[in-house]
């Protein structure tokens, strides 16, 4: 028995030795199989693979495109399978092609194209492949969608020293704390914007301001075909207040030049500042220079190194405020037209303006009501018309066709009136032709209306005192 028992063990690893021998050799055949192989992709290849977006930046409402190469595998040998999208994001189409890499070897490429409708950073649900019968999980790189370039608005940032930042259309800033007397220094940047034309800032009372060094913005700004989101330092100030309580931030206000080439007012929001009560030898070192407050703010203002002279900064304050004025008539004109309960409010606040600024016997504007108006009543009198007609009524229908058609010339008179485009001139030049080369210009006087008969790209052609020509797109807004 002992015999027969140990020629069977030997038998049984006999047997486990050979099927372990068989086993090794499968296995090495595999992965000489898949080194040599072009065509054999692996778990390895899988981990370097990732769906990339074509471009740095996508928008919102247009296509953004992500590509996938996938080595060793060809076409047919890859199918998709798309997961479900978050809101906010629409799959598009896709294609899959060849692609050869750079040792020679054959390969798929796969283009997903989708629509974002939120801006924010967003993070795909990862793509399932089958490649070669193999079950693989792709991830998307994460990206930043933005507003579109046409229609994303500048926007202006205040970053202070000590790291507190906020932005124009910011809502629900928590009130900062400032001692008093103690100066709190923060740079001014623009973001979304190709071109600062004017800015202006007032300053709150009890309290100095200055401008410590205004930056060469002009050659930072991108071009108006290429879209950044760098943020481009505009100006460095210093601000002291000088009594303690609840003060507000100091206004600043900037006209900026959009992506879609209109000029567009910005100004920060209203920041609550709590100024804390310090030691009172700070306040009284300010004065113990003999020098006044009035003379002493105006040196902070204008006596750095970096400042214009002060004759030169008045005027140049003064022009950037009226520019604002123009601006506000703008906005006041749109509204004006569109207001049906409340254009006479409007229509005061605009005079008001307009008077502020110099501007006399400014015309109404006609509100898009009247055409309204007319509009309907042509509509109800066809159709009263048609019905006398229908009940036989020859004669009163007769006579109520007659007066449609009195109110269809009504309508369309007031139709011409309406919609004929004006737009209130910020100041520049009109020159013959569109272009900057352009030899002979004549001034245009700021906050006049105009009225806009054509434009291109960058420029309105408008009649001024009965005269025509082209002006820049960034010197005048439209009223809508």
């Amino acid at each position: 028995m002992e015999k027969h028992s140990d020629g069977t063990e030997k038998q049984f690893s006999y047997r486990l030795l050979k099927a372990a021998c068989f086993f090794l050799l499968i296995l090495f055949s595999e992965t000489v199989a898949a080194q040599d192989s072009p065509h054999m992709f692996s778990r390895a290849d899988a981990e370097g693979l990732m769906l990339l977006p074509k471009d740095e930046i996508f928008f919102t409402n247009k296509e953004a495109q992500f590509s996938l190469r996938i080595p060793k595998a060809l076409p047919r040998e890859v199918q998709t399978e798309l997961p479900a999208f978050p809101d906010g994001v629409t799959f598009g189409s896709s294609r899959r092609g060849d692609f050869v890499d750079s040792e020679g070897r054959a390969g798929t490429e796969i283009d997903l194209w989708f629509t974002f409708r939120q801006t924010g950073r967003i993070t795909l649900p990862p793509l399932v492949l089958y490649i070669q019968g193999r079950r693989y999980s792709i991830k998307f790189k994460e990206v930043e969608i933005y507003e579109n370039p046409r229609t994303i608005q500048p926007r202006l940032l205040v970053v202070f020293d000590s790291g507190i930042t906020f932005s124009s259309g910011q809502k629900n800033i928590q009130p900062i704390k400032l001692p008093v007397g103690k100066a709190a220094r923060f740079m001014l940047y623009v973001q979304y914007g190709i071109q600062v034309q004017h800015f202006t800032w007032d300053i709150p009372k009890d309290s100095l301001f200055r401008e410590i060094k205004r930056y060469e913005i002009t050659q930072d700004f991108p071009r108006s075909s290429e879209f950044s989101t760098r943020r481009i330092p505009v100006a460095y100030f210093e601000w002291t207040p000088l009594k303690s309580g609840e003060i507000q931030m100091p206004e600043i206000r900037m006209m900026i030049t959009a992506y879609s080439g209109r000029a567009v007012y910005v100004a920060l929001p209203e920041l609550t500042v709590q100024v804390l009560q310090k030691d009172k030898a700070a306040p009284a070192e300010t004065a113990k220079g003999g020098v006044s407050e009035d003379a002493a703010q105006n040196d902070f203002l204008y006596g750095d190194a970096f400042t214009e002279p002060l004759e030169s900064a008045l005027e140049n304050r003064k022009n950037a405020a009226d520019v604002f004025d123009y601006a506000e008539i703008a906005r006041l004109r749109s509204e004006e037209r569109r207001s049906l309960f409340k254009s006479g409010r409007v229509r005061a606040q605009r005079i008001s303006i307009e008077q502020k600024a110099g501007i006399s016997d400014a015309r109404n504007e006609e509100s898009i009501y009247l055409f309204v108006l007319f509009a309907a009543l042509c509509v109800i009198l066809l159709a009263a018309a048609l019905v006398l007609f229908v009940l036989n009524k020859k004669f009163e229908s007769v006579l109520v066709l007659i007066l449609s058609l009195a109110v269809i010339s009504g309508t369309v008179f007031a139709a011409f009136r309406t919609f004929r485009k004006f737009g209130i001139v910020l100041g520049g030049e009109i020159s013959p032709i569109p272009e900057d080369s352009a030899i002979t210009k004549s001034a245009v006087t700021g906050g006049s209306r105009v009225l806009i008969k054509d434009k291109i790209s960058g420029w309105y052609y408008i009649e001024y005192n009965e005269n025509g020509g082209w002006i820049k797109e960034a010197n005048l807004v439209e009223i809508k």
